[in-house]
């Protein structure tokens, strides 16, 4: 599995301090007035404008209209059958747009049939420190982004990535000057934090808030396809990390790499997903620095001590065991997974299905109908 570039650079923040995770919501609770998935009410404010395109340049609708006033469902939904029992999948695009209304009828039918909802994969950390002690570590946390000779950014990258730098940071961060001494890893997850922010985009997170309410309101269990990981002395992790270099400039370049040309295709995949245009997802270029920022820091050796060295092999194992599990004993279930997995042919996750004998079907093919073209670089597990 590649993570996303937000919890690939701050997985040790969340390993090592549980205060900065929410509390989770109450099951079988929404607030008022609560929207299908997104994570802002629609406003009145006009859509920004750019230049006309001809068709040919755009086979799909502006990403504006999704973004402020359009309820979507997203693609159809994968099937993975095992005799009588069928598992289905709804795959996910991250980013998205933040002001989007996400309402997929075909999901909501097959959740009323089911009995089981699987979470997306995830890995759950065990630091062994209470409230008051991970506030008591979170300074050092925060010094643990510093490079540990004290460097600035522009000796740690070279003056060729540092000259691609300097637009991109006065365009999304301004006059931020603590970023000047932070290691690329880190300085990277800023700069694509506040650009993702910029283009009015968020995570998937919204879509699965939706599906796991409409899981709770008809009482149906969660399972999570979760690695946990515990981490014995917190104190020390963090002293190692601080004092490491890591191998992350191809993390910091492929990130100016995305930011520089890649931002218009993501709105583009952002449409195809809210459509359900799902050749045309598998059509776009698809540039990810993720694999490359997760790598920085899973090679890392506090990471290796933990275990962390084959974790996309370990998540893809546990939510194949989950889902052996879910077809084994319920007649129908449904599980929310990135769509790269499912687009990917070559992912361990299919391969896994395909290995266990189970039928593999999407949404607009037969049985075992995954495309043969694999998007260039497609994050999956």
């Amino acid at each position: 599995m590649t993570l996303s570039l937000l919890p690939c650079a701050a997985l040790l923040l969340a390993l090592l301090v549980p205060t900065a995770a929410a509390d989770p919501e109450p099951a079988g609770t929404e607030p008022a007035g609560t929207e299908p998935a997104g994570t802002e009410p629609a406003r009145t404010e006009p859509a920004r404008t750019e230049p006309a395109r001809t068709e040919d340049e755009l086979p799909i609708r502006r990403l504006d209209t999704v973004e402020v006033s359009a309820k979507v469902s997203g693609p159809g939904l994968w099937e993975i059958r095992s005799g009588d029992s069928v598992l289905w999948i709804l795959g996910t695009q991250s980013p998205l747009p933040k002001r989007f209304q996400w309402e997929s009828e075909e999901l909501r039918a097959r959740l009323a049939e089911s009995s089981l909802l699987i979470a997306p994969p995830s890995v759950s950390f065990d630091a062994g420190v209470g409230r008051v002690r991970g506030l008591m570590l979170l300074p050092s946390l925060l010094r643990a982004r510093r490079d540990p000779e004290a460097r600035q950014l522009s000796e740690v990258v070279g003056p060729e990535l540092y000259a691609r730098w300097q637009p991109l940071k006065a365009r999304y961060l301004g006059r931020e000057r603590k970023v000047e001494s932070w290691r690329p890893l880190f300085a990277a997850l800023r700069l694509w934090e506040e650009a993702i922010e910029d283009a009015r985009m968020t995570g998937s997170g919204p879509v699965w808030r939706s599906v796991s309410r409409d899981a709770k309101r008809r009482k149906i269990p969660i399972v999570e396809a979760a690695v946990s990981v515990k981490i014995d002395d917190a104190k020390s992790a963090i002293r190692s990390f601080s004092t490491e270099r890591l191998d992350d400039l191809d993390c910091f370049e492929r990130t100016l790499d995305r930011l520089e040309s890649d931002l218009e295709t993501m709105r583009l995949r952002a449409e195809a997903w809210a459509i359900g245009e799902i050749e045309i997802l598998r059509s776009l270029p698809f540039s990810d620095q993720n694999a490359a920022c997760q790598d920085a820091f899973l090679s890392a050796s506090v990471a290796e001590a933990q275990g962390l060295g084959d974790l996309g092999a370990k998540l893809a194992a546990r939510w194949l065991e989950v889902a052996g599990e879910a077809l084994r004993d319920h007649r129908s279930s449904v599980a929310v997974l990135p769509i790269g997995s499912l687009l990917n042919p070559e992912s361990r996750i299919l391969q896994g299905l395909r290995e266990r004998g189970f039928e593999v079907r999407e949404p607009s093919r037969g049985p075992e109908g995954l495309g043969p073209e694999e998007p260039a670089g497609a994050q999956s597990l």
